[in-house]
């Protein structure tokens, strides 16, 4: 099922954090830091109740660095880490103890004109926690696994009130285990196109279309990716489809720290190489932000629409095509005092599969956690993090509803900084 909002993982949560400045003094375009935390993870695999249910705890270290230079109409924006992550006790369950992570955006913002802008944006990731956004995925993913997000957006403002937003999207997945890369290697092209109304100095009404292709291009068989592709095995690209999506919306400011978001229209969806009928589905993507006092902030979201996902079914010639999902979400950070702060988090999503074995079964999948933090001084802080996940599915094999789990993570750590 694919985590839309949330992305899990010991990464991002407690910790101790020491970052150097490029010299003494002044402000400096780029910093170097190096995190290293704890924790316990009841559920490093993500498996149901039973012998495949592993707990471990760990430790997590990571360098990362960022760049920031500013000309007089451009500015450039480079940032890059990578993680290390040990388990305690895998229950040989990992080719190794170790994980790896990396990460890397590159942003580049340039005013060709006070009407015309242009932004570029890539973001590189090689994961093998599997809770990333869009991965589709609900469990752990072995292997060095890789994704690429690209993008290119523009505005350029045709009168006082009216403006265009082109934009173009490439993604790109790559898994190195044989059996996800037959369901989820592929690459996604978008391009959409808003027209955009300025109703008044804080509202902004759009109408917009959007239009893609998914692309399975792993040329496995997607039943068993060890054997030629033949009519009980078709090919991945099976699954390829071209998707269309015609919305409105708005974007507005209640106040200066209270905005909104909204886009609603409908999604529809071709699949190119399997002769079954077109599917529309609503398409729906709202958010609220609100900066209600200092250190003090909430965000809300809802987001509807299609997606991929890793579950094939066992039809050969009827196979799960990709699921349909609403996700609920919402993070509040509250400045208890001008030292303590807390962090909550909540996500729900539903998701119902479309094609073969499974069509219109669900998945539900529930994650909701804290972090309180503590600066002790302006250099140095505690922080203290708990969270729980729990995935109820209607897929089952026989008795066995394979794809349930519940899984608890406490994280902590020290925080420093120079």
């Amino acid at each position: 099922m694919k985590k839309l909002i949330y992305a899990a993982g010991v990464l991002s949560l407690g910790g101790a954090s020491l970052v150097v400045q490029a010299a003494e003094g002044g402000s400096k375009p780029w910093n170097v830091s190096l995190t290293t935390q704890g924790f316990y993870d009841s559920n490093i695999n993500t498996q149901p109740d039973g012998p495949g249910k592993i707990g471990s705890w760990g430790i997590y270290v990571t360098p990362s660095a960022d760049y920031m230079k500013v000309w007089d109409t451009s500015t450039l924006s480079l940032a890059a880490s990578y993680g290390a992550t040990y388990f305690f006790d895998t229950g040989d369950t990992f080719d190794s103890n170790w994980a790896q992570s990396a990460a890397f955006d590159a942003n580049f913002k340039h005013n060709f004109s006070p009407r015309v802008s242009l932004e570029i944006d890539d973001n590189f990731q090689l994961f093998q926690n599997a809770s990333q956004v869009l991965m589709g995925q609900t469990g752990r993913i072995e292997g060095n696994n890789i994704s690429n997000d690209g993008k290119v957006n523009m505005a350029i403002e045709l009168a006082p009130r009216w403006s265009l937003a082109p934009g173009y999207e490439n993604l790109i997945y790559r898994y190195e285990k044989d059996q996800y890369a037959a369901s989820l290697d592929r690459i996604e092209n978008y391009g959409n196109l808003d027209i955009r109304y300025l109703v008044r100095p804080t509202t902004v009404a759009l109408v917009g279309a959007k239009i893609g292709n998914v692309d399975y291009d792993s040329d496995y068989g997607l039943y068993f990716p060890e054997l030629p592709v033949g009519p009980l095995n078709p090919n991945a690209n099976i699954r390829n489809n071209r998707t269309y999506f015609a919305y409105g919306g708005f974007q507005h400011s209640f106040t200066p720290a209270f905005t909104g978001s909204l886009k609603a229209g409908a999604q529809i969806q071709d699949w190119v190489n399997f002769e079954t009928p077109n599917e529309v589905n609503p398409y729906l993507d709202f958010s609220l932000s609100y900066a209600y006092d200092v250190g003090s902030n909430a965000q809300f979201g809802v987001i509807h629409r299609a997606n991929t996902t890793d579950v094939i079914g066992f039809n050969p010639t009827n196979p799960v095509l990709n699921q349909e999902s609403t996700a609920f979400y919402a993070n509040i950070t509250h400045a208890i005092t001008a030292k303590l702060a807390l962090t909550v988090m909540a996500t729900y999503q539903a998701s119902e599969f479309v094609g073969g074995t499974w069509n219109g079964d669900t998945e539900d999948w529930w994650s909701a956690g804290a972090t309180l933090s503590y600066a002790f001084t302006r250099n140095l802080s505690a922080s203290a993090s708990y969270y729980f996940d729990t995935l109820n599915s209607q897929i089952h094999i026989g008795d066995d509803y394979y794809r349930n789990y519940n899984r608890n993570r406490v994280f902590f750590g020290i925080v420093a900084t120079y």
